[in-house]
């Protein structure tokens, strides 16, 4: 009984770990750069080489030359789940890099990025979950910890049709990793762990256009296709007899849409609008997350710039996810939220531009037909530097 316990909770633990990290779909993420952090709007961006990934044609706006550009996103995390008046959390923090490489020189760009576009923490829940409650009764202590990082490789390149159109393309490798170890402490010795891994890895593709009618407006598009994904499970203790080693598992990391505008209401005033929809049910998901999705997000945000050295950003992004709270993760539940940003853009020389961003996201809270109830919290601070390179 204790071995189908225990292979049933770690079963449903792992099978869809999602990121804890706030903005995007129920897989996809798009906290990748500091700059985004700062104001959750970079789908028209055409000001830094974060733009490689978020609007990819906009990089011919850009001065000729080599810039390189490198953000971490720092993350406090509280994760909830309530069953019975008792409370089983996790506030395992997380940390996001992000770097991004582009080379521009008259009508013709080049660039790479590495960025996290799935997973990108942990959690870590040293006195069991709601899940382990639900299957054990309660009648002994166990604990979780998981870790899930998608690491996405970019490179691609833009062309400037004329002074108003750009088109891009390029491609993306994923290297998608799940950890998982399980303890159950039985009362009596020994400790019985269940510990093992799944990893997947595939291509994607994408494609951009920018757009600008006039010298107050910008609008960018992205389209990015799946990426297949098929997770292989690998042993590595396995005291309940409960893993199938070599089990494959099917979860695409999917595609999505995203469509920007940039608009300058005045010389030292622009505000900008996202919109990005992740594409869930075209994706081939396997087990939890079979019928769900799909998701998408809503962002407007501020810039003002007080002298040519410095600019500061407010920003707020609607997040909404297609999933029924009763196929949530307990553990980390993929909950809709509204989130808070502001930062400043600093440029202490010629060719360098450091960011400042913190935020803030709220979680909506939700409550399963078993009485389980779901809450989350994220604080974040994020960090980055861009060098041009004459």
């Amino acid at each position: 009984m204790k071995k189908l316990l225990v292979f049933l909770c770690v079963a449903g633990f792992i099978v869809s770990l999602a990121s804890p990290l706030m903005a995007g779909g129920i897989v996809n993420k798009q906290n990748l750069s500091a700059e985004y952090l700062r104001t959750f709007s970079r789908n028209a961006a055409t000001d830094a080489a974060d733009a490689t990934v978020f609007n990819p044609a906009g990089v011919m706006k850009m001065e000729d030359g080599f810039y390189g550009n490198l953000g971490i996103f720092y993350a406090f995390k509280d994760y909830n789940n309530e069953i019975g008046g008792t409370d089983y959390d996790s506030d395992e923090p997380s940390i996001v890099p992000g770097l991004f490489a582009l080379y521009k020189q008259d009508k013709w760009a080049g660039f790479f990025a590495v960025t996290i576009p799935g997973g990108g923490g942990k959690v870590d829940y040293k006195n069991g979950s709601a899940t382990t409650l639900a299957l054990t009764g309660g009648l002994f202590p166990s604990s979780l910890v998981a870790e899930s990082i998608y690491y996405g490789y970019t490179v691609g390149g833009a062309y400037a049709i004329n002074d108003m159109v750009s088109v891009a393309a390029g491609l993306r490798y994923v290297d998608a990793n799940k950890e998982i170890t399980a303890k159950l402490f039985p009362g009596i010795p020994p400790v019985l762990t269940v510990d093992y891994e799944q990893t997947a890895d595939g291509w994607g593709g994408f494609l951009g256009v920018n757009y600008t009618p006039r010298e107050d407006l910008n609008i960018g598009f992205r389209y990015e296709t799946a990426t297949k994904l098929d997770f292989k499970t690998k042993e590595n203790i396995d005291d309940l007899g409960a893993i199938t080693d070599g089990a494959m598992e099917r979860e695409d990391l999917p595609g999505l849409i995203g469509l920007g505008a940039a608009y300058k209401i005045k010389p030292n005033l622009k505000l900008d609008l996202s919109f990005t929809y992740y594409l869930e049910k075209s994706a081939k998901w396997e087990g939890r997350l079979e019928d769900e999705g799909n998701s998408w997000d809503l962002a407007i945000a501020a810039e003002y710039t007080f002298n040519p050295q410095l600019r500061g950003s407010l920003g707020y992004m609607l997040t909404k996810t297609g999933i029924d709270a009763d196929d949530m993760l307990p553990e980390n539940p993929e909950l809709g939220a509204s989130t808070l940003c502001a930062g400043v853009a600093w440029e202490p020389r010629d060719n360098m531009t450091l960011n400042f961003a913190l935020m803030n996201t709220f979680y909506d809270s939700e409550t399963t037909s078993f009485g389980v109830k779901y809450e989350k919290s994220i604080l974040g601070i994020g960090f980055g530097i861009q060098y041009k390179f004459k």
